[in-house]
């Protein structure tokens, strides 16, 4: 018989079958060789590592976008307290802060965060961001100490937010609250 003509299975004990197929050619089986196997594994991991590493967020970016959320919620927060909206403060803590609200209870005025408010609501920053220091009037402030946004609230405010060796600032200009972008610093 031709190889074209059949092909040969060993069964368990040895013994060859013949098995006919019509235009099957045994000699011309071919299956992928080691070095296509390995070199499509080496394409698929290079191809893996570049979308890691593309997906893998920005450290300044991230810092940076923490920083003009804080300046546009403390100009917001100043503004409604300026206008006599709601009497509002600030509290942070190293990883997040919180708005608060002056309310007057049986017991005399109290302040409360605001947990249901969505845009006012305490925040949690990313991993790796940390709220270094917060200044009012040139004073440092110790973490949980509010800080007041109403009128009588101090005019000059800085607040240095960390990443690494990045940093970032928050300062109150004016009105407004301004974020400065994020650089290398000691």
């Amino acid at each position: 018989m031709h190889a074209n003509q059949s092909a040969r299975r060993l069964t368990r004990c040895g013994k060859t079958n013949s098995i006919d197929y019509p235009g099957f050619d045994s000699t011309r089986l071919k299956g992928f060789t080691l070095i296509e196997m390995l070199l499509a594994l080496l394409i698929l991991a290079v191809a893996v590592s570049s979308a890691s590493l593309a997906l893998r967020p920005d450290p300044a970016r991230q810092l940076e976008v923490e920083a003009e959320r804080l300046a546009l919620l403390l100009t917001l927060a100043r503004e409604e307290s300026d206008l006599g909206l709601l009497p509002l403060g600030w509290v942070a803590q190293e990883t997040g802060y919180a708005f608060q609200r002056r309310e007057l209870t049986e017991s005399g005025q109290e302040w409360h965060v605001l947990r249901n408010d969505e845009l006012f609501r305490p925040r949690t920053l990313p991993a790796g961001v940390h709220i270094h220091a917060v200044l009012t009037q040139g004073r440092l402030l110790t973490p949980g100490e509010r800080l007041d946004l109403g009128p009588s609230g101090p005019q000059s405010v800085v607040v240095e937010l960390v990443a690494g060796p990045l940093r970032a600032r928050v300062e109150r200009s004016g009105a407004d609250f301004i974020a400065m972008h994020a650089r290398e610093g000691s």
